[in-house]
């Protein structure tokens, strides 16, 4: 991990998020726990993923976790002063995020062709569902549509074989790291040839790139019966929780027999090898969930942490933040918004941890800030917002 001593890797690069939803917002916020100056933009109606799920004062979840550090503008674009202050803005960033339909920017003045013209070392990075044209260049393409669609809900399919959501927003979650590090290698081809890029990819690119392993194993195995890769293996209830292990060899097996005092199982000709007993998987797995069920997490977790099985507790994400190793490693800070409680803020994977509060921004909080840093005049920014064309902070 970096040491909170380090100059940040993205030090001096600035941002102008032009994004709303997830999978903007969320490389934007990447990029700015690495280190980068961030200018969240909204629109006077705000970013929609703010009426997402629960909500207080005017935030909800997803805008807490992806925007947390970055100075709210809130800017309308659809009157032209509004769109000459993103573009003014355009001129002095390094990089502009925007994850809107196609043909949305270009109707604005916000294309990469128009502001690269003015700005030939900008890394212009667009986000959309399936991208820039094809048949469905127009569809709507919410993460639960890109999963259905990917095979990602086949892939998490139940038991009975009914497909399902992951429990998550994993698509537009891959979409922003893998936008994130497109950025970073624009940025070093433009420490090269000091010009900038229009960098293009889909949420469907994203969630293909994503199951790479899965979708060459589907066509690899084809005609094959679907098959764990060792038994036992799966997730198992205990008297008071669920653990999931899984044996890689003999010798593991041997092991874990022996914790579950069930010697018979490694006499039994049937599991002698992985391959036989993936054989008897069913059997065998019905066995160790029986006598698993008979004792609680404190009795199994440090018998199997002592024979060496490879195994862990299902966590809710409650026994996750109060982890030691989690604490140790300092994963989380904290988002800190008036009139709410203190809010884990998970770190970035490599970075330091950094300041160990971080607020969110109300909407158009920094509005009048952004523009004195960005060069706007006292007389300018005060005509900008008689217009409406730019908003101060909302009550």
């Amino acid at each position: 991990m970096q040491s909170p001593n380090d100059e940040p890797l993205l030090q001096g690069l600035r941002v102008l998020d032009l994004s709303q939803g997830i999978a903007g917002p969320y490389c934007g916020d990447i990029l700015l726990q690495q280190g980068a100056e961030v200018i969240k933009v909204e629109p006077p109606a705000g970013d929609w993923a703010r009426h997402m799920g629960t909500t207080r004062h005017g935030f909800s979840a997803v805008v807490l976790a992806y925007n947390a550090g970055k100075s709210g503008l809130c800017v309308d674009a659809g009157i032209e002063a509004g769109r000459h202050v993103l573009q003014k803005l355009a001129q002095q960033v390094d990089v502009v995020i925007q994850n809107f339909r196609p043909g949305v920017v270009e109707r604005l003045g916000l294309d990469y062709g128009t502001l690269a013209p003015h700005n030939e070392r900008l890394v212009y990075v667009s986000i959309s569902g399936f991208g820039a044209d094809g048949p469905l260049v127009d569809a709507p393409a919410t993460d639960s549509v890109m999963q259905a669609m990917s095979g990602m809900m086949h892939a998490n399919r139940h038991a009975s074989g009914q497909p399902q959501k992951v429990g998550l927003y994993l698509a537009d979650i891959a979409a922003a790291v893998y936008a994130s590090q497109l950025v970073s290698a624009a940025l070093y081809r433009r420490s090269i040839t000091g010009k900038g890029r229009h960098l293009e990819l889909s949420l469907l690119e994203a969630c293909a790139a994503l199951q790479a392993s899965n979708i060459v194993d589907a066509v690899f195995s084809a005609g094959t019966p679907a098959s764990a890769a060792t038994a036992p293996s799966g997730v198992f209830a205990v008297s008071d929780g669920f653990i999931t292990l899984s044996t890689l060899n003999n010798g593991m097996f041997s092991r874990l027999c022996e914790v579950l005092g069930a010697g018979h199982l490694v006499a039994d000709e049937r599991f002698s090898s992985n391959k036989s007993r993936l054989m008897h998987a069913d059997g065998l797995n019905e066995e160790v969930a029986r006598i698993l069920k008979c004792q609680p997490l404190s009795f199994w977790l440090p018998k199997l942490v002592a024979a060496d099985v490879l195994h862990a507790e299902v966590s809710t994400y409650e026994s996750l933040l109060a982890h030691p190793q989690v604490r140790h490693a300092g994963i989380f800070s904290q988002i800190d918004v008036a009139g709410l409680p203190p809010l884990p803020r998970a770190r970035q994977p490599g970075c330091a941890t950094g300041d160990s509060k971080a607020g969110v921004p109300r909407l158009g909080e920094h509005s009048q800030e952004v523009l004195v840093r960005y060069g706007f005049a006292p007389q300018e920014i005060a005509a900008l917002m008689a217009q409406k064309a730019v908003l101060p902070a909302q009550p």
